[in-house]
């Protein structure tokens, strides 16, 4: 952005004289702000956790795992044995990443299989994890509610 305007800058007075305008500078430092507020934050994960921003889980300790599916961009919301808790994961952001998705889903199927895990029947039909893995869903009326 800031290339963009400098030549924007050169092109309009024919050569450098705006360096020197300090309102120039201004614009140029609070676009870059706002571009910084507004960009996307990154997402990590290893063999046994996942982090995104400043939350991270323990992904093969996992006690709560729900999807938001409720429009087009689909949220994880994880919670561990720790306390630790993510809240909306994008779905497709980690699944555009097969790399970052297998080590996310080992983690996943992993605490279902293994853990006392709490997943819903909505969030395993959306993320096709098998009814036979781990225990099933029960049909309370908690599950048909937003929780978050």
């Amino acid at each position: 952005m800031f290339a963009v305007q400098a030549l924007y800058g050169t092109a309009q007075n024919w050569g450098l004289e705006w360096i020197s305008w300090w309102g120039y500078w201004a614009i140029i430092g609070v676009s870059a702000w706002f571009m910084y507020l507004m960009g996307d934050r990154w997402t990590g994960a290893g063999a046994s956790w996942v982090q995104k921003q400043n939350s991270w889980v323990d992904t093969y300790h996992l006690t709560r795992i729900r999807l938001n599916a409720g429009d087009a961009a689909r949220s994880l919301f994880l919670d561990d044995k720790h306390g630790n808790a993510i809240r909306s994961l994008s779905l497709a952001q980690i699944q555009a990443n097969p790399d970052l998705w297998d080590l996310v889903c080992n983690g996943i199927l992993h605490s279902i299989a293994f853990g006392d895990c709490d997943i819903n029947a909505r969030t395993r039909r959306i993320l096709q994890i098998p009814y036979e893995l781990g225990p099933r869903p029960t049909r309370k009326r908690v599950d048909r509610r937003r929780l978050w």
